[in-house]
């Protein structure tokens, strides 16, 4: 048996989601914020594809494979983009709330 000092133990998690509130609770800033990451990988694994195929093996640029590449490489920088814009949003939302609180 092994005793812990309270600031020891983990901090409880809310796994709970939120409809129509300006403001994300940790469990969505979670879940977006894993999102860009894997999202992220994704897009440099891509973006290595199309430079190994490109500038190595030199395959034209309009061949299919490489447009389907970069139409999936567009709609991943697309939806991580939204997701910082709605991460940033929930920011400036906390900042001006704790600021108005001061």
């Amino acid at each position: 048996m092994s005793l812990h000092l309270l600031y020891e133990l983990p901090k409880p998690v809310n796994r709970e989601l939120r409809e129509n509130l300006p403001g994300l609770t940790e469990e969505e800033q979670r879940i977006i914020t894993s999102q860009i990451r894997r999202n992220s990988t994704v897009i440099q694994g891509l973006i290595k594809k199309i430079d190994l195929f490109m500038n190595f093996e030199k395959v034209p640029s309009q061949e299919k494979f490489i447009l389907e590449i970069r139409s999936k490489l567009e709609l991943l920088m697309q939806e991580n983009d939204t997701f910082r814009k709605v991460l940033w949003k929930h920011f400036q939302l906390d900042e001006s709330s704790e600021g108005a609180e001061a």
